[in-house]
């Protein structure tokens, strides 16, 4: 995308004993058009849902970018996407060791990789007074980011100054076992799906043809043919050719087995609302998650006061594939309300 210039780095994590690599990169615009180092700017993380690469967020980034370029003084300063460490280009470099043993990582590790990100170096020197980092997760993204607040403790040190959870897999306890039909499909299929294919243009064709992929934003689709397609062989396949996709199903596979995960998240959550604002974005057509479960999240009697709560017509659970301009416009939306956290520091 011409008006995006990205950045390659990588950090190494080693949550569960294994040292893997978490691949990420820094988005900024092309131009020089930007906020100044005396001015107030924000910093975004961006956490990918099951089954997708960072890349994915590109149209979305590019869409909030230019809204806040459009407001007069820009206020976003720069914007990072992680990939998992078992999706994407960091499936790949990491391919070796995920292959021989797949459940080497869970989400905690990948929640780790924000928090590495932030105690690093690579964001420079950040000033309380003028810098703010929000979080900003899509599905099993949303329980990576709100799991890497657990990396900070007590829960009053938190430094990002928002969440944002896009269609999150988080809700009370009391909602389980209130799964859609269309969970329990994709569910059932996701280790069976088809991830092998003659050649990328067979691949695309196949995936176009078919939900969920025939309904996607078109620059969508084109990021993930460019980036969720990866050729043959790989450490998984070894013998085989053709194309496949750039995540394993397995590590896709991942989202439907960590429901102890999001669980460890909503009682983060319980900990940390009072001092960092929780934003939710939903797709209004209720297909993943049925609305009460959505709403069960919202419990004050739990500490869970969630800060707003924004509904995309005509958009389901992958929102971000289907509507990524609605998707900027709410976020932007939210940071342009979002204080700096120097009352914490």
């Amino acid at each position: 995308m011409a008006y995006l210039l990205s950045e390659k780095f990588v950090l190494t994590t080693n949550t569960h004993g294994t040292p893997l690599i978490a691949t990420m990169k820094r988005y900024r615009r092309a131009s020089a058009i930007g906020p100044g180092p005396k001015d107030p700017a924000t910093i975004l993380f961006f956490g990918h849902g099951a089954g997708f690469p960072k890349e994915i967020w590109e149209p979305t980034l590019e869409d909030l970018l230019k809204l806040d370029e459009q407001n007069g003084r820009p206020r976003i300063r720069e914007a990072w996407a992680l990939d998992c460490q078992n999706h994407g280009e960091a499936s790949i470099v990491n391919g070796e060791a995920l292959a021989k043993k797949h459940d080497i990582m869970n989400i905690y590790d990948y929640a780790d990789a924000f928090a590495s990100l932030y105690k690093s170096d690579l964001l420079g020197k950040l000033d309380p007074e003028l810098h703010k980092v929000i979080l900003v997760g899509h599905s099993a993204g949303a329980v990576g980011v709100t799991l890497a607040t657990a990396f900070f403790n007590p829960p009053s040190m938190v430094p990002f100054s928002a969440l944002i959870l896009v269609d999150h897999p988080m809700f009370s306890q009391a909602m389980n076992g209130r799964e859609t039909e269309i969970y329990k499909l994709v569910e059932a299929t996701t280790p069976l799906r088809r991830d092998i294919w003659k050649s990328r243009e067979a691949a695309e064709e196949w995936l176009k043809s078919r939900p969920p992929w025939g309904t996607w934003d078109e620059r969508v689709f084109d990021v993930y043919a460019k980036y969720g397609l990866h050729p043959l062989p790989t450490p998984y396949y070894p013998d085989k050719t053709g194309i496949t996709l750039t995540t394993h199903r397995i590590g896709e596979n991942m989202a439907f087995t960590g429901t102890r995960f999001s669980r460890d998240a909503l009682y983060r959550l319980n900990q940390i609302c009072d001092f960092v604002p929780v934003h939710l974005i939903y797709g209004a057509r209720n297909d993943m998650f049925d609305r009460e479960v959505q709403d069960s999240i919202i419990d004050p009697k739990e500490g869970r006061n969630i800060a707003s709560v924004t509904r995309i017509k005509g958009a389901g659970h992958l929102v971000v594939q289907e509507a990524p301009q609605k998707v900027a416009q709410a976020i932007f939306t939210i940071v342009k309300g979002t204080p700096a956290v120097k009352s914490k520091l």
